[in-house]
């Protein structure tokens, strides 16, 4: 047996967050050691050659809440990462006549569509629940870059009874309920209010009309910049390769197809991880970048760990039933009917089949009865309009996404179901273009079943633990642990799992990244002391 020992830290995955915490700590003058399963860099936020000549982003696509300052931070601005920025993010649409729903990117342009197509009625709503989100936003800045109490502490010493009331309702009240606050009227402006509840599911086992969706909602306009979309150029793989590369430049390592089997523990330390090839390396300290099911329940033992804590990471939800699926195209779709407006136009880089909040809870009844969804929301976005880079010339990817596919599902029966689920998404595009399906050439499709066998993701749960309300802020990913670190010494967590949560941001790799450092600092300091 093969024993390395001149390691500080080991991380466990090279998604953007283990890759963030390496770059945080090795230039920090640490000695880092990245171990990643695959052989590629991102996790579920790679960018792929699924067919030749094509690049597909896998998993994430876009950067959705990720904050601009960390380009500069990690020094990616000097490693080929370069944001595309459309002057829209979407455009949702429902059935013959209903309006589409543009989600410019500037507010200004944003407000003239809302009053121009919708109505000044739908402009004054749109503003007044902006306004209604600040509570949140405020809260969540405050408590995004340090350990943070939870949902019910934070509530309970808000600063004023409209301030608690505001957010009590935002976090665990249903999206639907916030929303109708402000357009007050029944059956009008289904594709604006489409469009939030379809945030307001995204991560969660939930509906719109649910209890607690609102959280998921007020995350998803409050954590980063609303309505801005940012697109890494050569996909959003250049992220991880990017910070892949800024921590070899300061002398790190990363080892792919290295699976860590366990985590080597003496007396309630750890000291290092064994892997499945039965290699052993010793380390100062040990951060993985799982979920916390895979990081406590199959890389840990049982016997190591309280019984509380057990039992708490039992308790973790993460059932989330979803479909990706990547196309190759002949050309570019030339939109009919309700959409023919978008054809030649940023507008029609990604478009969306979400008529109202009806239409995604009619769904969601549909998932938790193990059933397909006989008419489900559809996100098809066509990522070579925006970079050319993609596929080659005259030729373009599409990606397509739909939630709610069923999580039990009868044995033997997973790729029939995927497969009508499939049919199901196209047919949806095919109201508005009728001849998509003779547009495609190559197609694959991914169910949260393909991330849970590739990446060892519990349930195939893209956010690592639900957004749902007992699994945010100081009760993520368990409650008291929202600090990064775990009950054994020296094991340190820093991926999507924790605090502030998922998507790409690389926010829970520097953080968690920052608790190593201190708690290396600490031993270092203690170990002074002593030889003194």
């Amino acid at each position: 047996m093969n024993a390395m020992n001149d390691t500080d830290v080991v991380i466990v995955g090279a998604g953007h967050n283990g890759l963030t915490a390496a770059v945080e700590l090795q230039r920090s003058g640490h000695r880092v050691l990245v171990l990643e399963k695959t052989n590629w860099p991102g996790g579920q936020a790679a960018t792929k050659e699924l067919f030749k000549g094509f690049k597909h982003s896998v998993g994430a696509w876009a950067l959705l809440i990720f904050r601009e300052e960390m380009i500069r931070y990690l020094e990616l601005d000097q490693h080929g990462v370069e944001l595309i920025r459309p002057e829209s993010s979407f455009t949702v649409f429902g059935d013959e006549g209903d309006t589409p729903f543009i989600g410019y990117c500037d507010p200004i342009d944003l407000a003239n569509h809302l009053i121009e197509d919708h109505g000044v009625d739908a402009m004054e709503a749109f503003s007044q629940l902006g306004s209604y989100f600040s509570y949140f936003k405020e809260m969540f800045d405050s408590y995004v870059g340090e350990t943070p109490p939870t949902l019910e502490e934070i509530i309970a010493t808000a600063p004023d009874e409209k301030t608690r009331k505001a957010l009590g309702e935002l976090c665990h009240g249903s999206a639907v309920e916030i929303m109708r606050k402000f357009f007050t009227e029944p059956g009008k402006h289904g594709t604006i209010m489409g469009s939030l509840s379809a945030s307001a599911i995204d991560g969660t086992h939930y509906g719109p009309f649910s209890k607690g969706s609102a959280l998921s909602m007020s995350y998803h306009y409050c954590a980063g910049d609303t309505y801005d979309f940012k697109i890494p150029k050569g996909g959003i793989g250049t992220i991880s390769s990017s910070l892949q590369k800024v921590f070899e430049k300061y002398g790190g390592e990363v080892r792919f197809k290295a699976q860590v089997a366990s985590f080597l523990v003496e007396d309630g330390t750890v000291t290092g991880v064994k892997l499945r090839d039965g290699e052993e390396i010793r380390a100062r300290a040990v951060v993985s970048t799982l979920d916390a099911r895979s990081t406590f329940l199959r890389l840990c033992d049982r016997e190591d760990l309280p019984i509380d804590f057990v039992s708490s990471v039992e308790d973790i939800e993460y059932t989330n039933g979803y479909v990706q699926m990547h196309l190759t195209l002949k050309r570019l779709p030339t939109f009919t009917k309700q959409l023919e407006f978008v054809n030649g136009t940023v507008q029609s880089w990604l478009v969306a089949y979400i008529k109202s909040p009806e239409q995604l809870h009619r769904a969601w009844q549909q998932y938790r009865n193990g059933q397909i969804p006989d008419d489900p929301a559809v996100y098809c976005y066509f990522p070579s309009q925006l970079d050319p880079s993609l596929a080659p010339e005259g030729y373009h990817t599409c990606t397509m996404f739909t939630h709610y596919f069923p999580a039990d599902i009868p044995k033997g029966m997973h790729n029939e179901m995927k497969n009508e689920m499939a049919e199901r998404m196209i047919g949806q595009i095919e109201k508005v273009v009728p001849d998509f399906r003779d547009l495609i050439m190559d197609s694959v499709v991914f169910t949260q079943q393909y991330f849970e066998k590739t990446f060892g993701v519990s349930a195939g749960d893209f956010s690592m633990g639900l957004l749902h309300p007992g699994q945010m802020f100081g009760d993520r990913p368990v409650p008291g642990w929202a600090n990064y670190e775990t009950p054994l010494t020296n094991l340190f967590m820093a991926g999507g799992a924790c605090h502030p949560g998922p998507g790409v941001t690389c926010l829970p790799g520097l953080y968690g990244a920052r608790a190593v450092m201190r708690s290396l600092a600490a031993a270092s300091d203690q170990q002074d002391t002593k030889v003194a």
